[in-house]
């Protein structure tokens, strides 16, 4: 308020100078006088002006501006709404949308028919998108004068016979106020603007992207606690049959049991997966992020850890939720413990690529910081994380691969290297006539490369 008050006396003196000028004898003089007056309160001000937005610029933000920041850096531009929709529903609108060309983009993501007719406009896109998008039934709720008074919340006057969707349409967020006008004058949407319908549509049938918010999020702590304490056990009998045999036949030494209603469905080129099985590690994980000012969208993957239990660890434990051991034969235990992978999609490659510095730095261990002196919480010898981005560097990431075998919407990922890809497949797929595996290229961090080529220890 100071800085605001002082602003405006520099121009009321600048004011009542001019006024004074002017009234003292005038001529050219007088004139001059007064422009040059005039021009260093105009100056004086400016600069006050440019004080007062870098002070503004430098105040702490609060959590809720901060989280504001955060989802900005997020918004999805027309080139990763494009990649979205290609790579999850095999959409790619042309740059010239015709009414078709969006009905089918319609029914590949709902499933459900849409017809446009022969003319593609805003007005009827976004009906279709409404009833795609499954809110049909809530639209019609929506009479001529409860859809104008809609608008007008959003300070839009409207006219006509097919306000009740548009005014829908805004009360969900599947378009902005800006599109409703367009929408109410029939305008006709370029290829960006309908991606991010389709986009919106998806979101809306839970087929987007899942997760619990933002690194940056000041509530982000609480939910991925809440999430882990809902993690329990879980099994498929089919695929466990087939994880206890390779295992048995030495084919691998352990793998994870994923289902698919946690996938994140995030950008795989922006994705990292990183794998531990303590929640604590997680929570200082995305607090380490932050404060090297990276941020990413953040999913909680649960995931069951299945590996051979050997007897000389000590007795067998009592089962709990979140661990057992089963005993198949003398030979044959097999733990099953909770575990995750928590997904990571970064706004850009330059994020993504500095964090395996980040790892390396501060959750780490290795022969120098044995003690973990400097390092986060749960801190391994061999840290795992991978992607399925081809163009990491060679000397920090490793191509191996994920022999995925699935089972509806359950699936095991036995890791196995490049050389031993081909006879691993082999193996798992003779165990059941059934199941197919599917080998995923995937790029590995080193020390995690090294612990399964069994090269070195970290």
């Amino acid at each position: 308020m100071k800085k605001s008050l002082v602003g405006s006396t520099v121009l009321s003196i600048a004011v009542a100078v001019t006024l004074a000028s002017c009234g003292s004898g005038g001529g050219k003089q007088t004139g001059e006088t007064t422009a040059k007056v005039t021009e260093s309160a105009k100056e004086e001000a400016e600069t006050t002006a440019q004080a007062e937005s870098k002070a503004a610029e430098e105040k702490p933000l609060d959590e809720n501006a901060a989280k504001r920041k955060g989802e900005e850096e997020f918004k999805d531009t027309p080139e990763k709404t494009d990649a979205y929709l290609k790579t999850y529903f095999a959409v790619s609108l042309p740059e010239e949308a015709d009414a078709k060309a969006f009905s089918e983009a319609l029914k590949a993501i709902s499933e459900k028919d849409a017809d446009l007719g022969t003319e593609l406009s805003w007005d009827n896109a976004v009906s279709a998108a409404v009833k795609a998008a499954g809110y049909e039934e809530l639209a019609l709720t929506y009479n001529a004068e409860k859809a104008k008074e809609r608008l007008k919340q959003y300070g839009i006057e409207g006219e006509g016979e097919n306000l009740s969707p548009v005014a829908c349409a805004l009360d969900v967020d599947l378009i902005t106020p800006e599109e409703a006008v367009q929408c109410i004058k029939k305008e006709k949407p370029d290829k960006a603007a309908l991606d991010a319908l389709l986009m919106k549509v998806a979101d809306a049938l839970g087929k987007g992207r899942n997760y619990l918010g933002l690194a940056s999020d000041p509530d982000i702590f609480g939910k991925l606690e809440k999430e882990w304490s809902a993690f329990q056990l879980f099994d498929d009998p089919t695929l466990s049959e087939v994880g206890k045999e390779a295992v048995e036949q030495k084919i691998t030494t352990g793998y994870g049991l994923k289902s698919a209603a946690y996938d994140a469905r995030f950008l795989p080129e922006l994705t990292l997966q990183y794998g531990h099985s303590d929640i604590l590690h997680a929570q200082q994980l995305i607090g380490l992020l932050d404060s090297e000012n990276i941020n990413a969208r953040v999913q909680l993957e649960p995931k069951i850890s299945i590996y051979q239990y050997l007897l000389d660890w000590g007795p067998v434990p009592d089962p709990t939720p979140t661990y057992e051991v089963k005993k198949f034969s003398d030979e044959l235990y097999l733990v099953y413990a909770v575990e995750y992978d928590l997904k990571l999609e970064f706004a850009d490659k330059e994020d993504l690529m500095a964090f395996d510095k980040v790892i390396k730095e501060f959750a780490k261990k290795n022969s120098e910081n044995a003690d973990m002196k400097g390092l986060i919480y749960g801190s391994w010898w061999q840290p795992l994380y991978s992607t399925v981005r081809e163009d990491m560097p060679k000397e920090d990431y490793h191509e191996i691969y994920d022999c995925v075998v699935t089972n509806g919407e359950y699936s095991i990922h036995p890791f196995t290297t490049v050389e031993a890809k081909d006879e691993v497949v082999k193996k798992l797929s003779a165990l059941h006539e059934g199941l197919s595996v599917n080998p995923e290229k995937r790029y590995v961090n080193t020390a995690f490369f090294n612990y399964l080529t069994g090269e070195d220890y970290q």
